[in-house]
């Protein structure tokens, strides 16, 4: 099991907005997290790997305790968590931001293989890149630094369809060489189409955990008040 995680409550200012979380992922499997807006994905994720205020619970991750408030640990655990925000450094070049998140392991791919755009335009500073572009960016940095666990925010969040589809591929690829990967979206069909497992989250629990069969999407769309 490459992530453990067991009651976690996170929140802001001392206030919980995610209440007593169980969440695992496996080696070599994609979980794909869902929920409405303001159900507490985000909040989870930061509690998880340092970026928000864990208010109890405890995160392992390949066996290593990952202390709250210490993104650092969980970088040198072998997790590359990718916020919402897309993680990258606007003053710096394409090049620049990918040369940082090389961490001394091999990756299961070369993530230019799959944004080709970015390695047109190696020397240009990221901040001037499109959203998309950016997320691209983004996305290339967590494969390159994620040895034991990919974790990216709002995965397909300006992503045109064609990239959408290359992306899920790649992370499928990195997933088969036994990195953990875990990620929030928003469309039911994509998370169902790309993962092994998934979970949904309602008012700062999760309400649903299960692997992908037949009847998940139904009930997936049902949680979500898609149908």
């Amino acid at each position: 099991m490459v992530l453990h995680a067991r009651g976690i409550v996170g929140g802001y200012d001392g206030v919980p907005i995610v209440e007593g979380v169980d969440l695992t992922v496996d080696a070599g499997e994609i979980v794909g997290l869902l929920g409405r807006n303001g159900m507490g994905k985000s909040t989870l994720l930061g509690a998880l790997f340092g970026t928000v205020d864990r208010l109890g619970g405890a995160v392992e991750v390949g066996g290593r305790t990952l202390a709250a408030r210490s993104p650092d640990r969980s970088a040198a655990a072998g997790v590359a968590f990718l916020p919402e925000d897309r993680g990258v450094f606007p003053s710096l070049t394409v090049a620049e931001n990918l040369r940082l998140a090389r961490r001394g392991h091999r990756p299961a791919m070369d993530p230019l293989e799959v944004y080709p755009m970015l390695g047109e335009r190696a020397a240009q500073p990221a901040g001037t890149l499109s959203g998309g572009q950016q997320q691209q960016l983004g996305i290339a940095r967590a494969i390159l630094a994620g040895s034991a666990l990919v974790c990216i925010d709002e995965l397909t969040h300006g992503l045109q369809p064609s990239m959408v589809t290359r992306t899920f591929a790649a992370l499928r690829t990195v997933a088969d060489s036994g990195v953990g990967v875990l990620f929030v979206d928003q469309n039911p069909d994509l998370v169902t189409a790309s993962c092994d497992r998934v979970l949904v989250m309602e008012a700062g629990r999760i309400v649903l955990d299960r692997t992908v069969e037949d009847g998940v999407l139904e009930e997936l769309r049902r949680l979500l008040v898609l149908s």
